[in-house]
């Protein structure tokens, strides 16, 4: 049965255009001529009276403006075309909160302005802040007093320990006396008396023996000076043991008191860091604290001191107006694009009082189906069409895990720099995701398919005649679309203004009815 567009126009058709300029091919047009032959091959058993064609003319393709392209090896650069949005790089935005609960005193800043990292955005005024001032404060001066004691102790633990090895070694007198100035506390005055009443007493106890030998004393006046020799050892020994044990012991607490110390006043300074200090004002506070550590009395080596005196503590922090103040940063470059702050207000800790969002890039999310997502890797090209016209081309970085189980997508992010603030968060966008190409396969310009009685169809040109012919498309991009099967390489077919052909043969109850087996 054959379908005809114009029974008394049966004219053969001369040199058609041939379009061209799909991906992979070159630039170039070429003429098919309609007597070259382009049939496809013959089933056997079948005639060209069993397949479904439409026969036209040189004056109607013309005038109907169809033309013909040859489907050619090449690849499609599939893409999938998904809607997105551009928002925030949620990596660089701050919530700025209050560091203590306070009353807001100045706002330096307002929304839109662009800041700085380290601009002070507002000052607040808490009474957080200055409790742990003066705490600080005196866990430092602790520190100070312990860093007095703990060298003392220490010397006199040392110096002690000398005394008592030359005291058991028995040394001389002037090895003795050569400690004499070092400082041991209370100790020398127990343990000199003790060593001095031992050597006495073995003195007296080695004349009495002598004496008693000779039988010029008696047995009494020895036995006395025995038990004389055992007292003064034994006070001389327990006079060692007491101050060993104690100086040991004093040095060891006082060790421990002093890293106590350091510790609670380190703890301090954080506390003070978390409720706002910065460094100068902790360093400050330092200063104020009296450095009398090997200092002698009256002498003061601090830079702050006058007349030999450093500067009162209650005059010095009186005059700052702003002690209990402390400043409100941004904590990098950026705009300010939320501010909910206002003088005179109190704020707790929860308060968020600046939103600050980098926007020298943007994040652009997009919305792909299920089916599509596992297309989609990172790396891929993203070409986003903005709503001004304008294209820009991106990355995939980020590729969700988890498929939306209420919209059943899934979300695929690129990240765009925006050093001009070109790209505005919460702008809808299209976007074309780009699939790596694969191997090659036949190629056509994607309007040459046509849905003709529900199937995927192409018109191939032969003689005189468009053959109707089904297809199995594959991959297609802008232009064009890849055929799996039913159509070879070389083969012509309608490519531009196909659907009159479509039409044609929808009037007239035509249809494929050929499988694809049929076809090349």
């Amino acid at each position: 049965m054959k379908t005809m567009i114009n029974k008394k126009l049966m004219t053969p058709c001369i040199a058609l255009l041939v379009v061209a300029g799909m991906v992979g091919l070159p630039q170039a047009t070429a003429e098919v001529d309609p007597h070259a032959g382009h049939d496809h091959a013959k089933v056997p058993g079948e005639t060209v009276a069993d397949t479904l064609q439409i026969q036209v003319t040189k004056e109607q393709v013309q005038r109907l403006g169809i033309k013909i392209s040859q489907a050619v090896k090449g690849v499609v650069r599939q893409e999938i075309r998904v809607p997105g949005e551009i928002k925030i790089n949620a990596n660089r935005v701050a919530h700025v909160v209050p560091r203590a609960a306070g009353i807001v005193r100045e706002v330096r800043k307002t929304q839109g302005d662009r800041v700085k990292a380290g601009e002070i955005l507002a000052w607040i005024e808490s009474d957080e802040l200055a409790e742990a001032k003066l705490d600080f404060y005196a866990k430092e001066s602790e520190v100070g007093c312990c860093e007095i004691k703990l060298p003392r102790a220490k010397e006199i633990f040392e110096n002690v320990t000398k005394l008592i090895a030359l005291l058991k070694k028995e040394a001389s007198e002037d090895a003795i006396h050569k400690l004499d100035k070092l400082e041991m506390g209370h100790y020398r005055g127990e343990l000199l008396p003790a060593y001095a009443a031992y050597l006495e007493a073995r003195a007296t106890h080695k004349r009495e023996a002598g004496l008693h030998a000779k039988q010029i004393s008696s047995e009494q006046e020895l036995i006395k000076a025995e038990t004389t020799l055992r007292q003064a050892r034994a006070k001389f020994q327990a006079a060692i043991d007491i101050a060993s044990y104690e100086t040991q012991i004093t040095y060891s607490e006082t060790a421990q008191e002093h890293q106590v110390a350091v510790f609670n006043s380190v703890a301090a300074e954080k506390l003070l860091r978390l409720k706002g200090a910065e460094a100068e004002v902790v360093e400050g506070l330092r200063k104020l604290i009296p450095k009398t550590a090997g200092v002698k009395p009256c002498e003061c080596t601090d830079p702050n001191c006058k007349e030999g005196k450093l500067p009162s503590v209650a005059e010095t922090l009186g005059k700052d107006e702003r002690f209990a103040w402390y400043a409100l940063r941004a904590p990098f470059d950026g705009t300010l694009i939320e501010k909910h702050i206002a003088i005179g207000e109190s704020i707790e800790t929860s308060a968020e009082l600046f939103t600050i969002a980098d926007l020298s890039s943007v994040w652009v999310d997009l919305v792909v189906s299920q089916e599509s997502i596992a297309l989609v890797k990172e790396g891929y090209t993203v070409i986003i069409n903005m709503p001004d016209g304008t294209k820009t081309e991106a990355k995939t970085d980020y590729i969700a895990a988890v498929v939306d189980a209420a919209t059943r997508t899934a979300l695929a992010r690129a990240t765009l720099p925006n050093p001009d603030g070109q790209f505005r968060p919460g702008t809808f966008v299209d976007a074309g995701i780009r699939i790596p190409t694969k191997e090659e396969t036949v190629v056509i310009p994607k309007d040459s398919v046509q849905s003709v009685n529900d199937h995927p169809c192409v018109f191939v040109w032969g003689k005189s005649a468009f053959e109707i012919r089904e297809v199995q498309p594959g991959y297609a991009d802008a232009t064009n679309i890849e055929i799996l099967k039913g159509l070879e390489a070389g083969e012509a077919v309608a490519s531009v203004n196909a659907f009159h052909l479509k039409a044609e043969a929808s009037k007239n109850g035509s249809g494929p009815t050929c499988s694809l087996g049929h076809a090349h």
